[in-house]
């Protein structure tokens, strides 16, 4: 499994220099919002290949947090959206994505230019510039712009900056073999009045993300298969927890799939490209907690999954100092014996929590409460009957502190990190399915 990750990664290198070094790079953004994030986001792309059956998403805020291969069915489709990206950071790393030759490329960026005041003509001109490398590279790749989505919140001078970019774009549009797609127009009416974003439009629920997967599908070429089915938790673990609980409620059920279920070490990895089976979702949330997690188990059961693949108690630990590993122990074995009694027949694989690098400002005390916390957990493995997978010896140097070259900062993982994870899971059968009559 290390030889395919590795060959699936050198297939990316290969095709940027056998298709991009005809173009001089891009120059790289000068500023960024949240440089860890973009480190680690931007680093796992560069890593994947991208290949001509591909559409792909690239963009900001909204394209990272959409799930896009679930929103169509189809898991051709790949996300390279980072939250918080402007127009450079797009066009710094275009050239990658355009390398592979994809069918289809949509660009959601503009956003973040307008909140950080870059002027209107340099927002215009990256944006030419973007789809101009795209042409390049890649003659015969469709593309497509999704215009910039204001609110009745922003100040007046952010709205007319907004509005004259989406018009200037527009109209360089034709000859410069792009098609505008007004997402503006779809979205922004639920957004000022609470239907489809609950915070004036940072975050986009389930049924914003049902209007925006609908207004492209034309261009996408496949219906859209999400619906909004909201529902009130008692639990208010963050916004960004409410959000993303309320995109996967929208999707369509599945069955017998495998799912990734956790906080952000699942959340921004990308399951389904290292494991490109078909057959594997992501239920991660940047945030969660162990209750958190059980409280949206219903929507989890609902899938009636082959496999669970759990990772979980970071935020716990985090989010309280003082909270005690046998305490946080108690909450993991009250999810782990709901899970089992849900899904009798699922296998659930629990795996050891990961520790933090001396970098990360929540280091102090933090592994010794996460050694206790796993040495808990693999004892329990024998009396539940779940799998314990211990990840945290494959990612931790020998101080036991997470390995260096495994993270961008301190908690989160690079796409050396995801690479070590990914072979480790891939040992035996634990990634095949095992299709066997529900209950």
């Amino acid at each position: 499994m290390k030889r395919i990750l590795y060959a699936m990664a050198m297939a990316a290198v290969l095709a940027v220099c056998s298709t991009g070094c005809s173009q001089r790079p891009a120059a790289k953004p000068d500023w960024f919002t949240n440089p860890a994030y973009f480190e680690e986001k931007n680093g796992m792309y560069a890593e994947m290949p991208v290949f001509p059956r591909n559409i792909v998403m690239v963009g900001d805020d909204y394209i990272d947090r959409g799930v896009w291969n679930e929103f169509y069915g189809d898991t051709t489709i790949k996300n390279r959206g980072i939250t918080y990206d402007a127009t450079e950071h797009v066009l710094y790393r275009i050239d990658q994505i355009a390398a592979g030759k994809p069918a289809k490329i949509f660009v959601s960026a503009g956003w973040n230019d307008v909140l950080h005041g870059t002027p209107q003509e340099v927002i215009v001109d990256n944006i030419a510039q973007i789809f101009k490398r795209i042409r390049k590279a890649s003659p015969k790749t469709k593309c497509y712009w999704l215009n910039i989505v204001g609110n009745s919140t922003m100040p007046a001078e952010q709205l007319t900056v907004l509005e004259a970019v989406n018009a200037e774009v527009k109209a360089l549009s034709e000859k410069a073999g792009f098609e505008v797609i007004d997402i503006c127009a779809a979205l922004r009416p639920g957004i000022n009045d609470g239907t489809f974003s609950w915070d004036g439009g940072k975050l986009l629920n389930g049924a914003g993300y049902e209007a925006f997967a609908q207004a492209i599908e034309r261009q996408v070429g496949k219906p859209h298969l999400n619906h909004v089915n909201d529902k009130e938790d008692a639990l208010e673990v963050s916004d960004y927890y409410k959000h993303r609980v309320s995109i996967f409620r929208s999707l369509p059920n599945t069955d017998e799939l495998i799912v990734m279920l956790g906080n952000s070490l699942n959340n921004n990895a990308l399951w389904t490209e290292l494991f490109p089976m078909g057959y594997i979702v992501n239920r991660g949330i940047s945030g969660d907690v162990i209750d958190g997690v059980h409280q949206r188990l219903d929507e989890v059961v609902a899938d009636h999954p082959d496999k669970i693949f759990l990772i979980t108690g970071t935020n716990d630990l985090i989010n309280d100092p003082e909270v005690t590993a046998l305490q946080v122990y108690d909450r993991y074995e009250k999810l782990i014996l709901d899970i089992q009694e849900q899904l009798p027949l699922t296998e659930l694989y629990v795996q050891s929590m990961l520790p933090l690098n001396p970098k990360s400002k929540f280091y102090e005390g933090f592994n010794e409460r996460a050694s206790e916390i796993n040495k808990l957990l693999e004892a329990a493995s024998g009396r539940y009957g779940f799998y314990y997978i211990d990840i945290a010896s494959v990612l931790s140097d020998e101080k036991g502190d997470l390995r260096e070259d495994c993270t961008t900062d301190g908690i989160h993982l690079s796409a050396n990190g995801y690479f070590y994870w990914a072979a480790e899971l891939a040992r035996g059968n634990r990634m095949m399915r095992a299709l066997r009559p529900r209950l």
